[in-house]
C-alpha cells in the first residue's frame, strides 16, 4: 500500500487501471531510457511470420530488447515475447537496419545476449517457470490515482543461453548483404577467470558473493568482453584481468562518496553512460590500501542508483 503524507496525517493512495493495453503500452515506451536505460528502436513492427512485436529497442550493453505488454494477465505472454526473440535470430540484419535508422549507433549489437522484458499486472505459473530458462525479465506494474507508477520484477531472470544463428553486414549505404561471419559468443565466467592468477580467481568469487549478498533483485550476465552486474539497469561492469579486477561504476552525476579516493573519472569520450567511475582492485592491496568494506561501500552506492 501506498499512502500520501499531509500535515502529519497519511491517506491511502488507491490503485486504477489504464484504459486499455495501449496506454500501458505507450507510457512505459515514452520512459524507457529512464526506466531501464534502453533506447526505443520501433514499436508495432510487423514482421511476415512471427506477428506484429509491440516494441523493440536496444540497451546501454547494445543488447536487443523485445517489450510484451499486458494489462492485467494473459496466459503465454512469454512464449508470444519470445517468438518475437526468435524473429530477432533469424533476423540481425533486418533488427540492425531498424537500429541504424533510428539511432545514431556505430558500435556492434550485442547479438549474443538479447533481452526479453514483459509487463504486467500478473503471471500465470507457465511464465514463471518459463523465465529462468529463456533468460526473461517478467516485471509486475502498479498504477495509483495520484499518477505514481511502481514496477518491481516478478522472477529474476537466469543467464542466457549462448545461441549460433545466421549473421548479416549492414553497408552504409544501407544496403543489407548476407555474410558468413559468426555472432561472438558471450564468455562463460570461467572462460573471464581463465586470464587471471588463482589469487585473482579467489578475489573474484569473494567479490561476486558479496555483491550477490546486497540483495535478491540483483542479476548476472555476461558478454564476450565484460561481467555485468543488473537489476533494471546495470550499475557495475567487471573486467577480469590477469593480476587485478577492474570495475566501473554507475553513479548519478558522477557522484560518489570515496574517503580513499579509490575511484576515478571515466571520460564521457569512452562512451560507457552512466558507468563512470572506475576503481582497480588488486590482491596486493586489498587490506592494505583499501578493505573489503570500503571496496563494499562503493559497490553498495552504485546498486542504490538503480533503486
Amino acid at each position: 500500500m501506498i499512502f500520501e503524507i499531509t500535515q502529519g496525517k497519511a491517506k491511502k493512495i488507491n490503485t486504477k487501471d489504464f484504459k486499455n493495453e495501449l496506454e500501458l503500452h505507450q507510457l512505459i515506451d515514452r520512459n524507457l531510457e529512464e526506466l531501464f536505460e534502453i533506447r526505443y528502436v520501433k514499436d508495432e513492427h510487423r514482421t511476415q511470420k512471427h506477428g506484429r512485436i509491440e516494441t523493440l529497442g536496444i540497451d546501454s550493453s547494445n543488447r536487443p530488447v523485445v517489450i510484451e505488454y499486458k494489462r492485467t494477465m494473459e496466459k503465454g505472454q512469454l512464449s508470444q515475447a519470445n517468438r518475437y526473440l526468435v524473429w530477432i535470430q533469424e533476423n540481425p540484419a533486418e533488427f540492425e537496419l531498424l537500429v541504424r535508422k533510428n539511432l545514431k549507433i556505430e558500435d556492434e549489437i550485442d547479438f549474443s545476449n538479447p533481452r526479453i522484458i514483459c509487463f504486467a499486472q500478473e503471471y500465470d505459473m507457465d511464465d514463471k517457470c518459463l523465465a529462468p530458462k529463456l533468460g526473461a525479465e517478467l516485471w509486475k506494474y502498479l498504477y495509483y490515482e495520484n499518477n505514481s507508477l511502481l514496477i518491481e520484477p516478478e522472477q529474476l531472470p537466469g543467464q542466457s543461453l549462448n545461441k549460433k544463428f545466421k549473421s548479416y553486414a549492414v553497408q552504409k549505404s544501407k544496403n543489407v548483404s548476407k555474410t558468413n561471419k559468426e555472432i561472438r559468443k558471450a564468455k562463460t565466467i570461467e572462460e573471464h577467470l581463465n586470464v587471471a592468477t588463482e589469487e585473482v580467481q579467489r578475489l573474484f568469487e569473494e567479490f561476486n558473493e558479496r555483491v550477490f549478498d546486497l540483495s535478491s533483485e540483483i542479476e548476472r550476465y555476461t558478454t564476450e568482453a565484460n561481467i555485468l552486474y543488473k537489476t533494471s539497469v546495470n550499475f557495475l561492469e567487471l573486467k577480469v584481468q590477469k593480476n587485478r579486477l577492474r570495475i566501473l561504476l554507475r553513479t548519478k552525476d558522477n557522484q560518489i562518496n570515496d574517503p580513499k579516493q579509490l575511484t576515478e573519472t571515466v571520460p564521457k569520450s569512452h562512451g560507457w553512460g552512466n558507468l563512470n567511475r572506475i576503481v582497480f582492485i588488486d590482491p596486493k592491496e586489498l587490506n592494505i590500501k583499501f578493505s573489503w568494506d570500503d571496496v563494499m561501500d562503493l559497490v553498495i552506492q552504485s546498486f542504490k542508483t538503480t533503486r
